[in-house]
């Protein structure tokens, strides 16, 4: 042994006492062995402290072994306490080995005390050990308890909200094994099966559902177990009052193996929705409806009041053309003007019906601001200058892209322009200033020196045919232009409004939305008219014009009058013009889209199907001014989109270019 011993030894003989010491130190025992004889001695020894072995004599003077031994037990149940007695009997030794010694030497036989000594020390320390594994199994059972304990509530609590959560959900929840017995339901799906939650369970479909119901949903589970993943399915339910439709979401329950165990049921009641969507699209399809006949109105609108208008001024433009005296050219250029009044009137007027039925259509793209107002300023400057009008930049400030329909931002300066000149006094000023605003858009204004407009008016400037009054002026308008521009303004994303002060002028402005340059902002090219279209021999061919208006035809045969080396056929509807085309092969193919027979559309279709045709250049000569129709049929293989009223030196132009083209590319000729 390497450490100390701390022994109490009850004997009254030092000479004992000594041949204990002694038989143990030669044993290797090492001992700090503290001697008592008498009661009080052995009491106060055991209070003093902790000792790792007691030995006692069992007879003393005043005192016995027997009564150390209960004393101890008391005090130290712990210690190992052995008798080294020279008069202990055999009887009396098992006795106290019975009560709890650990083991009695003889003095006589004092060799054996040191492996007595070993041996109570290792049955103390194995005692010892083995009481504290046992409170250490006590102690583990006790946490394995508490927390099982603890465990258990924690499953009761988590059951309990879970329970609350499905109840106070407004979904109706179930959960059913394999077999298609229900383990679980909330209250708004016991609410839907018409049974309580303990009635429940156990249940399949087929015990609380009508059976063609029951077969439907036992259908869908069967549909998830197999697919052993999620669906999506649209549930009926019979309810007091009625049938209710619940958009059903089916999902497996796996285990550790992924295999299903079970299948969860969340049925969101869409009853309402469904109403609401069947009510939006019944709305929708008549909308839709509206929307394609405001289209067939508008583009038989603008077919029916240009085509009129197409042979007013085509004559007159041929008239124009001739070499009459000044006073049929003042009749003319009174047609014209006339005409060409009633044209702008009338595309205004459809402009704003198809901004009001959504059917504008803009390219929208980053323009420079400057450049187009420098466009419109030209145009609008021989006006100007005809009452002495400056037109005034502010170019200090121009450098500015914004986000806009080219065309239509055009329309809208040259109308605001336009209003700014005649409206102004003579001599007058109209500036044209750029200014940034918040939320990144840029305010073009148009301020002129005119005489103002009171404020109880300046709302009434943007309804349409609202003039002021000026129509009791001769100042020309229709009252249309500023109600357009706003509209055209506003599907452009921005506004346009106005400021004004009696007496001293009014200012004009549109705002749209800045943007950034992109690498290069360059014009398309515009094709040009060449001033020489009255006469000319050297274009020769043969033009098919298929256009069932007479009047229409009739200006065009005056028109081809001017071109001696051009022939051309007529065909007054669809199916005559397809069977003109395959008999005569024309170099060109005029096609009016109103035919009596056929769409245009369609014999242009049938024209590109036709191997012998295909080649045959198609332009289309229409009233029907809609940009998308003009973009589509471009697609579909149109060379070109002419609008009625035609205006002649176009019309001259493409005849010239496209039969010309055709003969320095060695095409062979239509038949003469």
């Amino acid at each position: 042994m390497s450490e100390v011993l701390k022994i109490l030894h009850l004997e009254d003989n030092l000479h004992d006492a000594d041949l204990v010491g002694a038989t143990l130190a030669a044993d290797g025992i090492e001992a700090d062995v503290v001697r008592v004889d008498t009661r009080p001695g052995f009491a106060a020894a055991l209070e003093s402290g902790r000792f790792d072995l007691i030995l006692a004599d069992y007879n003393l003077p005043s005192f016995d072994g027997q009564a150390a031994q209960v004393m101890a037990a008391d005090a130290t149940p712990d210690t190992p306490f052995i008798f080294v007695s020279g008069s202990i009997g055999e009887e009396r030794a098992v006795d106290r080995l019975k009560d709890g010694a650990t083991d009695y030497v003889l003095k006589d036989r004092m060799a054996r005390l040191p492996s007595a000594v070993r041996r109570a020390l290792a049955e103390a320390a194995e005692r010892a050990e083995r009481r504290r594994a046992e409170a250490d199994v006590r102690r583990l059972n006790a946490e394995l308890e508490r927390r099982v304990i603890e465990r258990t509530m924690e499953l009761a609590e988590s059951q309990r909200r879970l329970q609350a959560i499905l109840d106070y959900s407004p979904a109706a929840i179930s959960l059913k094994d394999t077999s298609g017995r229900y383990i679980l339901a909330n209250r708004e799906f016991e609410s839907l099966a018409g049974v309580s939650g303990a009635a429940l369970g156990g249940k399949q479909d087929a015990d609380i559902f009508a059976p063609r119901l029951a077969a439907v949903y036992r259908g869908h589970d069967a549909e998830v177990l197999r697919r052993q993943h999620g669906l999506e399915f649209e549930e009926t339910f019979l309810r007091a009052g009625g049938t209710a439709t619940y958009h059903a979401i089916k999902f497996p329950l796996l285990d550790a193996d992924s295999r299903p165990y079970a299948v969860c049921s969340i049925a969101i009641d869409v009853t309402e929705r469904k109403k609401t969507d069947d009510a939006l699209r019944i709305a929708r399809l008549e909308a839709e409806r509206a929307n394609r006949a405001k289209s067939a109105f508008l583009s038989n609108m603008s077919h029916d009041l240009r085509t009129p208008l197409n042979a007013i001024l085509g004559f007159a433009q041929l008239l124009e053309l001739d070499d009459l005296p000044d006073d049929r050219k003042e009749s003319v250029s009174q047609i014209l003007r006339g005409g060409e009044h009633l044209l702008t009137l009338i595309n205004e007027v459809l402009d704003i019906a198809r901004i009001e039925a959504g059917h504008l259509s803009l390219s929208m793209e980053p323009v420079q601001a400057l450049e187009i107002v420098d466009l419109a300023v030209e145009l609008i400057r021989p006006l100007a200058a005809h009452r002495g009008i400056t037109l005034n930049i502010d170019r200090a400030t121009s450098e500015f892209v914004v986000l806009a329909d080219r065309q239509r931002l055009n329309q809208i300066l040259l109308n605001l322009l336009s209003n700014a000149v005649k409206y102004n006094r003579d001599r007058g000023t109209v500036t044209i200033g750029f200014h940034p605003v918040d939320g990144g858009r840029l305010r073009l204004t148009v301020t002129d020196t005119g005489a103002g407009i009171a404020s109880a008016k300046l709302e009434l400037l943007f309804q349409p045919f609202e003039r002021l009054g000026a129509e009791q002026t001769a100042i020309e308008g229709t009252g249309l232009g500023l109600a357009l521009s706003r509209g055209l303004a506003e599907a452009m994303g921005g506004n346009l409004s106005v400021e004004s002060v009696v007496d001293q002028g009014s200012t004009f402005w549109i705002e749209l939305s800045l943007t950034e340059a992109p690498q290069a902002l360059t014009d398309a090219a515009e094709p040009t008219l060449t001033d020489d279209v009255t006469w000319r021999a050297d274009t020769t061919g043969v033009v098919l014009y298929i256009e069932d208006n007479r009047s229409n035809v009739r200006l065009m045969e005056r028109l081809i009058e001017r071109r001696p080396g051009v022939r051309l056929l007529h065909a007054s509807d669809g199916e005559r013009g397809l069977a003109a085309a395959r008999a005569e092969q024309p170099d060109l193919i005029l096609l009016d889209l109103h035919l009596p027979d056929l769409p245009g559309e369609e014999v242009l279709h049938r024209l590109w199907q036709d191997p012998a045709l295909r080649n045959i250049p198609v332009a289309i000569l229409s009233a029907d001014a809609t940009a998308e129709q003009s973009r589509r049929l471009r697609l579909s293989g149109a060379i070109a989109y002419l609008t009625k009223p035609l205006e002649i030196r176009a019309v001259l132009q493409l005849i010239d270019d496209r039969l010309n083209h055709d003969a320095a590319t060695l095409r062979p000729k239509g038949k003469a």
